[in-house]
């Protein structure tokens, strides 16, 4: 069994996507028929925010319930306007009438680092929590350090919070090759597993990489972190299909991790490839 916990889909032909007008080889329709021709058997898997208009978040999380016959989506991680604090109440509440949706994911990764740790921002993500619903983190590595002091915020409000790290923090693999110290991701890695509630994704690598040039022996390292600081039973594997086929594609992407994975015991691959997702985003298989 397999679940991807980061798939995403999109149409610039129903909703506006400004992103990606940078990326022009992903920048066309990426919906069920294309989803079909990738090939890759899934048992189920997790939609997340596309980074659409923000105004368009509900039109969103509806278009892609609308796929979900043709795609095998279990849940949704929506977009909502955290950093407006109490000011976010209707939006969550919108999202929650959805069924599929899971979880919230207000990307930070091209923000003010300021803004991670503005008041208002943690007020969100706490909101958030407190409605159950999860929070899914997308920050850079030289964001770690912000995001470390915004979870020790939100876990002192809400203990009880379930939070995903996308990507592995993004760690700038480009510029630092296997060196996992580099932008002091180890080390703020390690510093981020000691929130119990917060589980890791390993998703995303290649796109970190050189997108024409990666090679599994840079990014084993980074794994083999991740498994190190968060156990099995907190990692969760991520295919971030189309913006992995910026980088050789998602079935390169897998083989990469399946071959990094190989020498877990079979319960740890079970827990990576399924079961942690199963249990984060609340999934019915």
């Amino acid at each position: 069994m397999l679940i991807d916990a980061h798939l995403h889909l999109w149409d610039p032909s129903r909703l506006q996507y400004d992103w990606l007008s940078h990326v022009p080889a992903i920048a066309h329709a990426h919906g069920h028929a294309e989803w079909q021709g990738v090939g890759v058997a899934l048992t189920q898997a997790v939609f997340v925010q596309a980074d659409c208009a923000p105004d368009q978040a509900l039109a969103e999380v509806d278009w892609v319930t609308s796929l979900a016959g043709q795609v095998p989506i279990g849940g949704i991680v929506a977009f909502a306007p955290l950093e407006k604090g109490e000011a976010a109440a209707p939006a969550l509440e919108a999202l929650r009438t959805r069924p599929l949706v899971r979880g919230i994911r207000r990307s930070v990764q091209n923000e003010p680092t300021d803004l991670i740790t503005d008041p208002a921002h943690i007020d969100g993500l706490a909101l958030a929590a407190s409605m159950g619903l999860s929070l899914d983190i997308c920050p850079r590595a030289v964001q770690l350090p912000s995001i470390i002091q915004s979870l020790e915020r939100l876990y002192a409000r809400v203990p009880e919070a379930v939070t995903v790290l996308d990507h592995l923090g993004k760690p700038d693999i480009a510029r630092h090759g296997a060196d996992i110290q580099g932008d002091g991701w180890a080390d703020n890695l390690r510093r981020l597993a000691a929130f119990p509630g917060l589980h890791c994704k390993l998703s995303g690598l290649t796109t970190q990489a050189d997108w024409t040039g990666w090679r599994l022996e840079e990014l084993r390292p980074y794994i083999d972190h991740a498994l190190d600081c968060f156990g099995p039973e907190r990692c969760l594997f991520g295919g971030d299909w189309p913006v992995v086929d910026l980088s050789g594609g998602y079935q390169a992407w897998l083989d990469a991790f399946t071959t990094i994975t190989a020498s877990l015991t079979a319960p740890a691959q079970e827990a990576i490839r399924w079961r942690t997702a199963q249990r984060v985003y609340r999934l019915d298989i």
